[in-house]
């Protein structure tokens, strides 16, 4: 499954790739397409301008021989306001060519032919005005001239206008084109690979149903399984009670009738070992029927003054810290919400620890801290809760303490670092129930010790 969705976050990612490249590339070709369309519309805008530059010029040949013919204001009149247009107009012009060095030479030259006419121009008008004669004089047939050359000089311009419009109108054309067919294809290839990840994303989840329908199945089976190993847990512990229980009673009886036959001693002994190893046996079933009870939660969680009941677990353990000559101190410690039996349990276990495994000619100190803490320190458990806040409350002993390495023994159950002829007592089994205690609060226990430094027992419980 992982494998699937790796090949679905690659396709992913390749498709999301190429689309950002054909959509880079497909705004290239509408750029480009942009920029051809707008000198296409600045060289028709500057053929606009020819044209009417050059009936303007033209307007100026056919007031002049109406002037000519009648000698008027009005055709005056009319010569000077075309002027004014044509100068206008030439202006424009000049400025829509001046990125053009062949066409802005050319208007150059057209301003220089139209300047020669305009003198003409101006010569035969003041003629006309004082000689009143319809003949045409000198400066007219000038003038005429200067008109054919600003005429071949406006065609020039319209042809080099014009091929320049046809050119950029080809490549609009192409670019079109090509911006259509990469609009297209970036369409079609978009829809390819949406369909393509849609069916690797339905095979995906199909597998995750089924694999989900799997998990349920052993979901189920594991509880199965484990109401059944509790179950058989239960049994065993409850009828293993009975004969030993028996065996405990019978040889008390024996070592009684015996007491009083000196004869009898190496059966008495043996007797009193028998006796003491039942003790024992029954101890140990007692704390392993104890340790799965643990896994069965009867009861719901309630908000706990953990000073409250550390304060009762030390008072129940009065008579055993008073024999000891221990200290206990415990800094205030905040309220949690917690199943409180389960918690009496855990700090019982955590103080009878300390004080078992204590060093000779010591008087034992016992201390009880707390702290908020984050996730980091818990990296060596899970990286999953680097930004998770707890309660960190400690339990620290002057004890004999323990080497480090073998951390990962002191949590399993029945696992002692002290061999049974050790003057040290213990089961095994304390520390099992405080992980179990932990496991149902959703919280961590972590254990440092020192040899002959004592232990600290750090438990983690998630704001």
């Amino acid at each position: 499954m992982k494998r699937r969705l790796t090949i679905v976050l690659v396709a992913f990612g390749a498709s999301f790739i190429s689309m950002i490249a054909l959509s880079l590339f497909s705004i290239g070709r509408f750029t480009t397409f942009t920029s051809y369309s707008d000198e296409v519309t600045r060289i028709n805008g500057t053929i606009t301008t020819l044209f009417r530059t050059e009936v303007l010029f033209k307007d100026i040949d056919r007031w002049e021989r109406g002037y000519i013919l009648m000698g008027d204001t009005v055709s005056l009149n009319n010569i000077n306001a075309t002027k004014d247009s044509l100068f206008h107009a030439l202006d424009s012009l000049e400025f829509q060519l001046k990125d053009n060095p062949v066409q802005a030479r050319n208007m150059i030259d057209l301003r220089d032919v139209i300047g020669q006419r305009m003198r003409c121009l101006d010569n035969n008008i003041a003629f006309v005005a004082s000689t009143r004669s319809n003949d045409a004089s000198d400066h007219y047939m000038a003038g005429r001239r200067h008109t054919m050359a600003a005429n071949r000089q406006f065609i020039n311009m319209h042809i080099i206008e014009n091929k320049v419009l046809a050119d950029l109108i080809e490549k609009q054309k192409f670019y079109q084109k090509l911006t259509t067919s990469t609009l297209k294809s970036l369409l079609v290839i978009f829809c390819l690979v949406t369909l393509l990840l849609f069916a690797l994303l339905i095979k995906l989840m199909r597998s995750g149903m089924l694999y989900q329908e799997t998990l349920k199945g052993k979901i189920i089976d594991l509880k199965r399984s484990h109401d059944e190993l509790q179950e058989i847990a239960y049994s065993i512990s409850h009828d293993l009670q009975e004969p030993l229980r028996k065996i405990q009673v019978f040889s008390n009886m024996l070592v009684v009738r015996k007491a009083n036959s000196p004869e009898d001693d190496g059966s008495r002994d043996t007797l009193q070992r028998i006796h003491g190893f039942a003790n024992r046996m029954q101890s140990l079933i007692y704390d392993l029927e104890s340790l799965t009870n643990l896994t069965r939660i009867d009861e719901q969680k309630a908000t706990v003054n953990l000073n409250n009941l550390t304060e009762q677990v030390v008072e129940g353990m009065r008579e055993l810290i008073q024999s000891r000559q221990a200290v206990v101190r415990i800094e205030q410690l905040p309220e949690i919400k917690c199943y409180e039996s389960q918690l009496q349990i855990l700090f019982k276990a955590l103080l009878d620890n300390a004080l078992k495994f204590v060093k000779a000619d010591t008087q034992p100190e016992i201390y009880i801290g707390y702290r908020i803490s984050k996730g980091e320190e818990l990296a060596e458990l899970t990286q999953r809760l680097p930004n998770q806040q707890f309660h960190c409350i400690s339990v620290s002993d002057n004890g004999i303490g323990f080497d480090n390495k073998y951390i990962s023994n002191i949590f399993k159950i029945f696992r002692r670092l002290h061999n049974e002829e050790s003057q040290y007592s213990g089961k095994g089994i304390g520390l099992a129930i405080c992980q179990r205690i932990m496991t149902n609060h959703e919280g961590y226990i972590l254990g440092e010790g020192k040899p002959d430094h004592g232990a600290t027992f750090k438990l983690y419980f998630p704001i």
